[in-house]
């Protein structure tokens, strides 16, 4: 052998256990009756001499061989074996370029090693699908709490970027599951019919009913499926963001919110309304129009046009009215707010005197008792709401002056008192009196009588004003009152009885509000006391049961009157003050009033909007499971290309190479096209991937090798990791190339 210059192994080397020598050349498979290639080797006169491939028939009957003896290899009588197989390596075939290429691969020699190609796009493709992933979640993060614009455009990106991940994951399960039918086909002996399927399932889902594929590769099978169903994460992961309305806030300064400033009402002067342009709270009087004449004064005469219009319209609407653009004016467009406002004003400050438990106080001389209120009396309420009222007129006038000139009284325009409230009415409790009691019969439920006073004072207050859509709502949050607007007591001279107006009297006179004296203070004064006298005007009054309900207040078209029993409120007392405040926050609704002023105060603005809302669980938990599922998979991969010792795929090169195998070329006569139906009882023929077992194994360039390939059940054993086979070099610790002296030496034969 030597001496011919083939290439003899070293005495170390030595072929997979078990194997025996002189059998299967790679490069010489024995001679077949279909197989056309020893043409190759006879003249044309011959090739056309031959019966087989000339005949009507597709295939002619495979020869005879009990006698030993190949007819084709009569020719070749008395020449080796080694040396047919030399002979045939170094047969010329019909094409020059494919002769060219046989000739270039002679002497090629693989390895046992993962090539880094197939690791590095299974890596790619994972941390492409973790890239997309994150890409995903931090997109809708961004559009969080944005207001939804473009919806179908956000959606549209965030499919996309669903069905990347999608697409990449599945691609490295795919990837991985290339690696794992190629450990199965070594380990397992299966039906070509099964080996079809795990080849397909990837892509034909009808293969999922092949059992003895699902017996064989349960693990491959089951990474199948998923690759299958993986895509339903593409799925639920853009529904992950929706639109709904939410109510976004923002602590801001509101610039110009309404409020008011009565101070406004002490520097106001008809005269000359440039410097506080608008309507004012009260009517004046006046000796001079022109005031020129020495000692003129105006002096108040009643509320204006304006202050009765909007005290009206509170008490008629029961709660404050609303200027149409107060939201946008103190909130801005499309906001609502919520902020606070402090103010200086008129309130009323309430006491109770008196109830059905408590007997009026020897100290308090009040214009009523007790005993003219149900159930003694026949009220279910009285007030006394004018005593020491402002006269009016004071004196007969002409277009607002004085007929009679100087001097004037000195009486004239004169605030003595501010009337207090006095209010009585009876809680009809609607627990039933006792059939003994005198008034069961009447009143048949229990009336409880209570009387209260209410003086006017100076009083600061603070609202929490807050507007929603345009609805304005006020609460008091805060309110100290600080001293009475006229401080005097009015009372009966000499007598108790407050009957006789003409006989009251109202001290100390030392605290009387002059015009005269103090401007400021008077006129502010005219217009806390034109503010008290509108309310007193829904409240002067009474409403007396006889047989049937009489009204005689205008109490009974407010709020302060039940409307199904005509009875006062059981709070009355709270419920007037609450109603004054309601006048008061009324004329914030007019920006043309005097006292109408605007502060910056601290407010929490807030909208309702339609936002993109990110639910981050719903991306997560599908992108969790298939991105945990992979990576299990790649481990399976990665697995089984170290028990593979090479990285493999499924492409038809593959095919061809691990599919080069005499028995296969019998087997799969009559079936060349590859067109259905496919032969039954091949589909059914069990096939493994593994060595080729031979009766001899030859000697051969690389010395005595085994060949690896597809074959039948019993022809095949396993391949053994770093094993010698036909083709590979040997396992060495350190890569290395193919020499050129053992290059030359596999080529010498």
């Amino acid at each position: 052998m030597a001496g011919r210059g083939r290439y003899s192994p070293s005495p170390s080397r030595s072929p997979s256990p078990g194997i025996s020598p002189q059998s299967y050349d790679p490069f010489d498979p024995p001679l077949d009756p279909i197989e056309m290639a020893t043409y190759g080797h006879l003249s044309t006169e011959k090739r056309d001499s031959l019966e087989y491939g000339r005949g009507s028939q597709q295939y002619e009957p495979v020869p005879d061989h009990s006698s030993g003896r190949d007819p084709r290899r009569s020719t070749t009588e008395g020449v080796s074996l080694y040396s047919m197989g030399s002979s045939l390596t170094h047969r010329k075939t019909m094409d020059a370029d494919t002769q060219a290429l046989i000739d270039r691969r002679a002497g090629g020699l693989a390895q046992w090693k993962v090539h880094w190609s197939t690791p590095a796009i299974i890596a790619a493709l994972f941390v492409a699908g973790l890239i997309g992933a994150l890409g995903h979640h931090f997109f809708y993060k961004h559009l969080d709490g944005r207001p939804a614009e473009n919806q179908l455009k956000m959606i549209r990106y965030g499919t996309a970027l669903a069905f990347f991940v999608k697409s990449t994951l599945v691609g490295t399960i795919i990837l991985c599951y290339r690696q794992r039918i190629w450990h199965t086909f070594r380990k397992k002996a299966m039906t070509i019919n099964a080996i079809d399927g795990l080849f397909a399932v990837t892509e034909d889902p009808s293969q999922f009913v092949n059992w003895e594929m699902i017996r064989n590769g349960k693990l491959a099978t089951f990474m199948a499926a998923c690759s299958w169903l993986i895509p339903i994460a593409s799925v639920l992961s853009p529904a992950s963001l929706t639109a709904e309305v939410r109510t976004t806030y923002n602590e801001t300064q509101c610039p110009a919110v309404a409020a008011l400033n009565f101070t406004h009402e002490s520097l106001y002067n008809f005269r000359n309304e440039s410097n506080y342009p608008g309507s004012s709270l009260v009517y004046y009087n006046t000796t001079d129009v022109r005031s020129k004449e020495e000692g003129w004064f105006d002096y108040y005469d009643q509320p204006s046009k304006n202050a009765r219009r909007l005290t009206v319209t509170s008490a008629y609407l029961r709660k404050p009215a609303v200027f149409p653009n107060a939201s946008v004016d103190s909130c801005g467009e499309a906001w609502n707010c919520t902020y606070s406002i402090g103010f200086q004003a008129p309130g009323y400050q309430c006491s109770e005197i008196a109830n059905s438990s408590s007997p009026i106080p020897a100290s308090e001389a009040i214009p009523f008792n007790l005993s003219i209120l149900a159930p003694l009396g026949n009220y279910t309420y009285y007030s006394s709401v004018d005593l020491g009222d402002y006269v009016n007129p004071q004196v007969e006038s002409n277009n607002g002056m004085p007929i009679q000139g100087p001097p004037y009284p000195e009486t004239l325009g004169v605030f003595q008192a501010e009337p207090v409230l006095w209010i009585g009415y009876t809680i009809n409790t609607t627990k039933p009196y006792e059939p003994s009691s005198p008034y069961r019969e009447r009143w048949y439920n229990v009336h409880e009588p209570k009387i209260f006073k209410c003086i006017l004072h100076h009083t600061n207050y603070i609202f929490e004003m807050k507007y929603n859509e345009s609805v304005q709502s006020a609460q008091r949050t805060a309110r100290e009152f600080l001293k009475p607007v006229v401080d005097t007591t009015v009372a009966p001279i000499g007598s108790p009885d407050f009957s006789d107006t003409s006989n009251l009297a109202a001290s100390p006179g030392s605290n009387y509000v002059s015009p005269r004296a103090d401007v400021e203070a008077y006129k502010l004064t005219a217009a806390y006391h034109a503010m008290g006298s509108l309310l007193r005007n829904f409240l002067r009054g009474s409403i007396e049961y006889t047989s049937f309900v009489v009204t005689k207040s205008d109490i009974s078209e407010t709020r302060l009157i039940q409307a199904t029993s005509s009875y006062p409120l059981d709070n009355l007392m709270e419920e007037i003050q609450n109603l004054f405040e309601d006048m008061l926050i009324t004329l914030l609704s007019e920006p043309h009033l005097i006292i109408a002023d605007k502060q910056s105060v601290p407010c929490r603005k807030s909208r309702s909007v339609n936002v993109y809302v990110y639910y981050r669980e719903g991306l997560w938990i599908g992108y969790a499971i298939v991105v945990a599922i992979t990576t299990v998979f790649i481990g399976i991969g990665a697995y089984s290309i170290w028990q593979n010792g090479v990285a493999s795929d499924t492409l038809f090169s593959r095919i061809l190479v691990t599919t080069r195998n005499p028995t296969l070329d019998r087997l799969s006569v009559g079936a060349c096209l590859g067109g259905d139906p496919f032969p039954k009882e091949l589909r059914e023929t069990k096939l493994r991937f593994g060595v080729l077992l031979e009766e001899d194994v030859k000697e051969g360039p690389l010395g005595r090798v085994e060949h690896c390939c597809f074959g039948a059940a019993g022809e095949t054993k396993e391949i053994v990791k770093y094993g010698t086979y036909a083709g590979l070099k040997e396992w060495r610790t350190a890569e290395e190339d193919v020499t050129a002296e053992e290059k030359e030496r596999l080529l010498a034969g």
